[in-house]
């Protein structure tokens, strides 16, 4: 039976737990974002532009992007952490002003998700590989 009192235990479970719950915050609001200007959409027609098909594109894989991390960190984390390059790249080439904070807006939290997941994944490899198990 694992001992339950192990730091190395408890650290690697906090830190899945604050990854999760970070990550379905940020997929709920891209996806109420993609929500928003679907309503937005449906009042107004607005022709699809490279940049705004990019954008729902963007919009639709990031809580699928963290679905994957929530069943496997160590795949999900670095696909979230390839994701928020990405997504930070798009945020500086398609900004007019301020390209740092939209790259921070765009990509920063995907970073600091992916990040949480792999230091999860990481603990909780070395604490298996550390005890044998």
């Amino acid at each position: 039976m694992a001992n339950v009192n192990e730091p190395g235990d408890r650290t690697a479970r906090w830190l899945r737990r604050i990854a999760r719950g970070m990550g379905a915050l940020v997929a709920a609001l891209w996806l109420f974002t993609l929500f928003v200007h679907i309503v937005a959409a449906i009042g107004e027609p607005e022709p699809w532009t490279l940049e705004s098909a990019m954008m729902a594109g963007w919009m639709i894989t990031a809580p699928l992007s963290i679905l994957i991390a929530w069943w496997r960190e160590g795949i999900g984390g670095t696909i979230l952490v390839i994701y928020a390059v990405a997504f930070s790249t798009f945020g500086y080439v398609t900004a007019g002003h301020n390209k740092v904070y939209a790259m921070s807006i765009t990509g920063g939290p995907f970073l600091v998700v992916g990040l949480l997941f792999l230091a999860s994944w990481w603990r909780a490899k070395g604490r298996r590989a550390r005890w044998g198990r």
